[in-house]
């Protein structure tokens, strides 16, 4: 089974955490920076605008002390302070080496911030949004492949996978029935499709208690790429038909995973579920 690591999504909270903390140096000293650039080949342009810098960057410490679960008063207070010292007239000498002195202390207060207030609390959407190593690496080898499912059919998978791993086996007999009937020629999976037949087919012998059939719903032999698991022989019929359900589930959990992010919420409340039944 594939085991590999997604690349961490660029637009994720802790990324744009990541780019605030860099933007304070960045501000404060390129705006210092720029001012004695400008001031050395005298410019008339009045180099006390690019103290601005500093005061943006004021701010976003002031944001990145805010959102942590400590509050850090000193950072917190610093657009106060950046407003009186450069929004204020004052002589552009003075000004430049004030500037110079309050990028380096926001530089030192974000250090601070980080070491001594600890991390940014992200949403507990974005943290729970995060699926096990081994259910990561199979929803991405399976995400072409199972990719153009219209939304309804993402959320029957899902919704069928969960009410399963709740032991809800009538209410997942009635989502692969009207999964079954929605999946349309022009998106048609077989293997989405078997795996809502196999989900149901076993969902009904747990709820009425019955025994193993003689013959029961499988995957096809153009269907074994996607599976989690290797299919046993078909003379060990009690393995293959376990292995048939395990592969089902995953399947539909994995088609959901991929189809839409409004499913993640539902589909992580199943993820110990998914993550035994990849290791069963």
């Amino acid at each position: 089974m594939p085991d590999q690591q997604t690349p961490q999504n660029q637009n994720s909270p802790g990324s744009t955490i990541l780019y605030l903390e860099l933007a304070v140096p960045a501000l404060s000293f390129g705006g210092a920076f720029l001012a004695l650039f400008f001031s050395g080949i005298g410019s008339t342009l009045d180099i006390r605008y690019f103290a601005m810098g500093c005061v943006i960057s004021s701010f976003v410490l002031a944001y990145l002390a805010w959102i942590r679960p400590r509050k850090d008063i000193v950072a917190l207070s610093t657009p106060i302070y950046s407003i009186i010292f450069f929004v204020a007239p004052s002589d552009i000498a003075v000004n430049l080496v004030l500037e110079l002195l309050y990028a380096t202390s926001l530089t030192i207060l974000l250090v601070r911030l980080k070491h001594r207030f600890g991390a940014v609390h992200l949403s507990d959407a974005h943290k729970r949004n995060v699926l096990e190593d081994s259910l990561n690496g199979y929803c991405d080898s399976v995400n072409a492949q199972v990719s153009g499912l219209n939304p309804a059919i993402v959320h029957y998978a899902a919704a069928g996978f969960i009410r399963f791993a709740q032991g809800d086996y009538r209410d997942v007999v009635t989502v692969a029935d009207v999964a079954i009937a929605e999946i349309v020629d022009a998106e048609y999976h077989p293997a989405i499709s078997t795996a809502f037949a196999i989900m149901r087919e076993q969902a009904l012998l747990l709820d009425a208690s019955a025994d193993q059939p003689e013959h029961f719903i499988e995957f096809s032999e153009t269907d074994i790429s996607l599976l989690v698991k290797p299919l046993p022989p078909k003379d060990k019929s009690r393995e293959r038909f376990e292995v048939m359900l395990e592969n089902a589930l995953l399947l539909l959990f994995a088609a959901a995973w991929n189809g839409s992010e409004k499913e993640h919420p539902l589909l992580l409340t199943g993820q110990s579920f998914a993550v035994k039944l990849c290791t069963l």
